[in-house]
């Protein structure tokens, strides 16, 4: 068989690495043969494989690759940063498409970024035809990129995949605190404005329950009113980054995850949560219900609407949550080394 080329110019933090990771994992303990082209950012973080390359990450470096290499001896390619290959291949060309932001919330950002966003979609729309199939983890990334971007059924499979230590999973058989937990980095998107805010809502209202955040603090100006609300009396607990052996001890002390996010690409944030035995209370749009069943749902544009919440699911007994994804690694191994015997 020929070598498969993992094309991840585009990854070099965060979630997406973390998969990329995953994914070199899995192929290694296969003994396949692979080469990974990797952003010249990510530099001896997979030094250790037996055919890597790195390279600054732009459009014309990644042009300039294509062309000058011997692209004959791969039998498939597979890119994983959203961008199909610049050119047009002999091979089954499959890309993981994963920036639903591309997608669904250029409209929601300022001039600049929307001009940013409207370049993206540009490149995106110019490289669409060199694919011959889409991976996405969910189904609602499939239904916005076949909408927004008018895919037929058959170019677009839905494979999600994951990694759950044994850890998380022995979590589910223990006892659980009384606390809540938003395990996630800071962004736009990502809703803690509204979640903060309702936290004070709730002060207000005299229910003071601790709500544990992960936001680093490189985001200066939000970890600046996280610390105001704890000078109000908000039970709010910023940890920071932290490790996931300690993301795994927040999940033990809280009994829910809440989930305020205004989409995901996959939302691996409420796969853990619910495989280490917390609730779901999180926002009433398709991608939470595209994952799980959660146990309760808000409008995650109003805080008012999450405190709302939180106050029915302290007051009520819920239906407890559970995920309606698993994780499809083999699935996407297997496409990946059929070469060219399948197309989608």
């Amino acid at each position: 068989m020929k070598q498969i080329l993992i094309d991840a110019l585009y990854i070099n933090n965060s979630g997406g690495l973390h998969l990329l990771e995953l994914l070199v994992k899995e192929l290694q303990q296969r003994s396949l043969d692979f080469h990974l082209l990797a952003d010249d950012r990510c530099l001896g973080r997979f030094d250790g494989l037996a055919s890597v390359e790195y390279i600054h990450a732009s459009m014309q470096n990644r042009m300039l690759w294509y062309k000058r290499n011997d692209l004959n001896k791969y039998g498939c390619v597979f890119c994983f940063g959203n961008i199909p290959t610049p050119i047009k291949m002999d091979v089954p060309v499959y890309t993981y498409f994963h920036n639903i932001n591309l997608l669904t919330l250029a409209e929601a950002r300022t001039a600049k970024e929307k001009l940013t966003m409207w370049a993206k979609r540009q490149v995106f729309r110019h490289y669409k035809t060199n694919t011959d199939c889409w991976i996405v983890q969910t189904t609602n990334t499939a239904v916005e990129l076949k909408r927004h971007f008018k895919e037929h059924d058959e170019r677009v499979k839905i494979m999600p995949f994951y990694d759950l230590p044994r850890e998380l999973c022995l979590q589910n058989d223990e006892g659980h605190g009384d606390d809540y937990v938003y395990v996630s980095n800071y962004t736009g998107a990502k809703g803690h404005e509204e979640l903060l805010e309702a936290w004070r809502i709730l002060h207000k209202r005299g229910i003071d329950k601790t709500l544990h955040l992960t936001v680093p603090k490189s985001a200066n100006q939000f970890v600046n009113r996280i610390t105001q609300a704890q000078q109000e009396g908000v039970k709010v607990v910023n940890h920071g980054f932290v490790p996931f052996e300690k993301v795994i001890e927040l999940y033990k002390q809280s009994k829910a995850i809440v989930y305020p996010s205004h989409n995901e690409s996959l939302g691996l944030g409420i796969i853990e949560a619910i495989t280490a035995g917390c609730d779901v209370i999180g926002s009433d749009l398709p991608f939470i219900h595209s994952i799980c069943k959660p146990s309760a749902t808000f409008n995650p544009y109003s805080a008012e609407s999450i405190a709302d919440t939180i106050m029915k699911y302290e007051g009520e007994t819920t239906t407890r949550s559970s995920l309606l994804i698993n994780n499809k690694i083999e699935e996407l191994i297997g496409l990946l080394t059929k070469g060219k015997d399948i197309k989608c």
